[in-house]
């Protein structure tokens, strides 16, 4: 059962239909903050290239997918937790296995779900000024984001993704409740989606920037 949500969740974003994105240029994709849309572009619909590409950055390319799980290992290794565990390098490398695994799987399943509602999943950066008002952006980008018409909406996808899967991972956390495991790992995430929201608002866009792909005429369409 289990196999069958993370194949479906892979499917969704596989299927979902989008139309060509009318972008100027490509959006950044930084390997250290992940893939945003700069201000200084016209916003448009994620293509579905670009949504597997920034699934794939963030479950493996990113080094950030690997401080996330190290951080949170560590804390659960110096408190212990779970207990069955127990401490060494060989417990440690379990809590560190553990923790990458329910955030990849966070990650699938939030943009999985983002593709087939036709959601947002990149980063928008403000085209606000100041310090405050973009610090604002950041951390309400995390429950908010846009639909196929760039009308802002609640991003359940990354709340149901978080949570969701916080909770599925009782199923290979030894002894954990699925309620607090559920919530914890919830949070965890959040508060890491709003931490690489800072780095992608402030992160300069020349830093750790990869080259894209050359972008065909037709899409090059400025948006109306």
């Amino acid at each position: 059962m289990f196999h069958r949500l993370v194949l479906c969740l892979f499917l969704a974003l596989t299927l979902s239909g989008q139309d060509a994105a009318n972008i100027v240029k490509p959006s950044q994709a930084d390997m250290l903050v992940g893939t945003r849309v700069p201000r200084d572009m016209i916003w448009s619909t994620p293509t579905n290239e670009e949504r597997w590409r920034v699934l794939w950055r963030g479950l493996a390319l990113s080094p950030g997918a690997y401080i996330r799980s190290t951080f949170t290992a560590s804390a659960h290794h110096l408190s212990n937790k779970p207990k069955d565990y127990g401490q060494g390098w060989a417990a440690y490398g379990k809590r560190n296995v553990n923790s990458f695994a329910t955030y990849s799987l966070q990650d699938v399943a939030s943009e999985g779900f983002a593709a087939a509602a036709g959601y947002e999943m990149r980063y928008v950066q403000c085209k606000c000024t100041g310090a405050l008002p973009r610090i604002r952006h950041a951390l309400w980008f995390n429950v908010v984001t846009y639909n196929r018409e760039g009308k802002t909406v609640v991003n359940w996808p990354n709340i149901v993704g978080s949570y969701g899967v916080g909770m599925v991972s009782t199923h290979y956390t030894p002894n954990q409740k699925w309620s607090a495991q559920g919530i914890q790992m919830g949070n965890s995430a959040m508060a890491f989606g709003f931490v690489s929201s800072l780095l992608q608002e402030f992160t300069p866009g020349k830093l750790f920037r990869r080259k894209s792909k050359k972008v065909t005429k037709h899409s090059l369409q400025p948006s109306p």
